[in-house]
C-alpha cells in the first residue's frame, strides 16, 4: 500500500496507531471547510452586500477583510486553519449574490447609462461643432457617429476613467438634473403615450397623466396627456370634463411643493395692471406652453376680480365655445384654440409672436377675457375693474387704428378657427 501524503501546510492531524483513523484526520478539516453558513454569518455579509456591489477591485478586497473579521466571531470553533478557509466561502457567497439578475422590467424606458453615452452626453456641444452642419440636419446626423469618433478620441484617459464612474452612478441613482430635464422634454410625450397605450392594449386600463417637472432653467412645467380617445372607441377625458378647474388647482400647489418652486417666471405687468410679455424667441416647446398657460390664466383670474390659485381657465368649455370668452381678434387665424399643454411648437410660436408683435406696436389689449363661467354653469361679465381698463384700452386702441395713416390695402380682421 502506497504510504499517504504530507498533510498540507496548517493540517497537523493527530497520530493514530490506525491507518484508516490518520487518514480520515486528514479528511476532516476539510470537510469542515464546506459546512454551511450559519445564520449569524449570512447576517454579517448581508450587511456589507451592498457596499461590496459598490466598488470593484482592490476596495472589495478591504471589504472582503472586514466581513472576514467580522464574521469569524460568530463561528464556533478558533482553529485557524478553519477560519483562514472560512475567507473563501465568504467571497464565494458574496460573488454569487453580485451574480442574480434583477428581475426584469415589464417596460423598459430610455438605455442604461455606459461610460460611453455618459461621454457623448458631455461632449455633444464639441460633437456638434466637429460635424460642421446646422444642428438636426440630415448632414449633421450623417456626420455624427465620425465626429463622435474624433472627439472621443481626444479625450485624456483619467476622463474616461470618470465617465465609467459616473455612468455606475448614473444607473444607481440619477442622471444629472438637466439631463434628466432634456429627457423630459424630448421623450417625455412618446414614453407616456406609449405607457398609456400598452395599459390599454395589456390590461383594459384607461389612464389620465398630470406631469411636472422643472426643465434646465428651473421652471416648473406642468403638463397633462390623454389619449383616451385614440383606441377602444374611448373619449378624451379632457375635453369631457372639468378636469382644469377641479384636478389642475391642487395638482399645481402639490407640485410646487415638491420642486420648491416659486414661480418667478410669472406675466410682468404693464402700467395698467395687465399681464406683459417678454420676449419668448429661444424657448422651447415647454416653455412656451408654460408662458402662455400663465399669461392666459392672469388674465382670466382679473377677469373673475380673483387671485385664487383655484381659479383656473376652464379649457373644456372655452375649447367648445370659444367665443363665449374672447373675440377672435385676440387669437391668430391658423392657430387651433387648445389647452396650452396640447400645443405643438409652430402652434406656441405662432401665438406668442403674434401677441408680442401687438405689444409692440402698442396696441393693447394684448388680449383679454369678455367673460368667465361660475360654477352652475352661468357666464358672468368681467369684474367691474378690468373691465374698466379693457375698455378703456380698447377706445385707444381704436382711436390709434383710427388716426393711423391709410394703406392702399386693407388688412383682414383675425377671427378664430374653432375645431370640432
Amino acid at each position: 500500500m502506497k504510504a499517504l501524503k504530507e498533510p498540507s501546510k496548517g493540517l497537523e492531524p493527530t497520530v493514530f496507531n490506525s491507518l484508516n483513523i490518520h487518514f480520515i484526520s486528514y479528511i476532516l478539516p476539510w470537510l469542515e471547510t464546506k459546512l454551511p453558513l450559519i445564520k449569524a454569518e449570512i447576517i454579517v455579509l448581508q450587511a456589507h452586500l451592498e457596499d461590496w456591489r459598490s466598488v470593484k477591485g482592490k476596495q472589495r478586497h478591504l471589504i472582503l477583510k472586514a466581513v472576514h473579521k467580522e464574521a469569524c466571531l460568530q463561528v464556533p470553533t478558533q482553529d485557524k486553519a478553519l477560519l483562514k478557509a472560512r475567507k473563501k466561502t465568504y467571497k464565494e457567497w458574496l460573488y454569487n449574490q453580485c451574480s442574480c439578475k434583477a428581475p426584469k422590467p415589464l417596460v423598459k424606458y430610455g438605455k442604461k447609462w455606459t461610460a460611453h453615452r455618459v461621454l457623448i452626453e458631455q461632449n455633444k456641444a464639441w460633437i456638434q461643432e466637429e460635424t460642421g452642419e446646422m444642428p438636426g440636419s440630415e448632414a449633421m446626423i450623417a456626420k455624427w457617429p465620425e465626429a463622435t469618433k474624433t472627439v472621443l478620441a481626444g479625450l485624456s484617459a483619467e476622463e474616461k476613467e470618470e465617465a465609467n464612474v459616473l455612468a455606475d452612478k448614473w444607473n444607481n441613482e440619477a442622471a444629472p438634473h438637466e439631463v434628466q430635464a432634456n429627457l423630459a422634454e424630448t421623450k417625455g410625450a412618446d414614453m407616456i403615450e406609449h405607457f398609456t397605450t400598452k395599459m390599454f392594449q395589456q390590461a383594459g386600463m384607461r389612464v389620465f397623466v398630470m406631469l411636472a417637472w422643472q426643465d434646465s432653467r428651473g421652471k416648473l412645467m406642468l403638463v397633462v396627456h390623454d389619449h383616451n380617445d385614440q383606441f377602444g372607441g374611448g373619449e378624451s377625458f379632457m375635453k369631457t370634463r372639468n378636469w382644469d378647474e377641479i384636478f389642475m388647482p391642487e395638482w399645481r400647489q402639490y407640485a410646487g411643493e415638491q420642486f420648491d418652486f416659486q414661480d418667478d417666471d410669472a406675466p410682468q405687468e404693464d402700467n395698467d395692471g395687465l399681464p406683459m410679455l417678454s420676449d419668448t424667441l429661444g424657448l422651447k416647446r415647454g416653455e412656451q406652453q408654460h408662458v402662455i398657460w400663465s399669461f392666459l390664466t392672469k388674465h382670466y383670474r382679473m377677469c373673475m376680480g380673483t387671485e385664487k390659485v383655484e381659479a383656473a381657465v376652464p379649457w373644456g368649455d372655452l375649447i367648445k365655445n370659444q367665443s363665449d370668452f374672447f373675440d377672435g381678434t385676440y387669437w391668430p387665424a391658423d392657430v387651433q384654440v387648445v389647452e396650452p399643454s396640447k400645443m405643438d411648437k409652430a402652434g406656441a410660436t405662432a401665438l406668442l409672436d403674434f401677441w408680442y408683435d401687438c405689444q409692440q406696436k402698442k396696441l393693447p389689449p394684448t388680449f383679454c377675457f369678455k367673460a368667465w363661467k361660475e360654477t352652475d354653469g352661468k357666464m358672468e361679465p368681467p369684474a367691474k375693474v378690468y373691465q374698466k381698463v379693457i375698455r378703456w384700452l380698447s377706445s385707444h386702441r381704436h382711436n390709434k387704428a383710427y388716426n393711423a395713416p391709410k394703406t392702399t390695402k386693407a388688412s383682414k380682421p383675425h377671427t378664430a378657427v374653432i375645431y370640432p
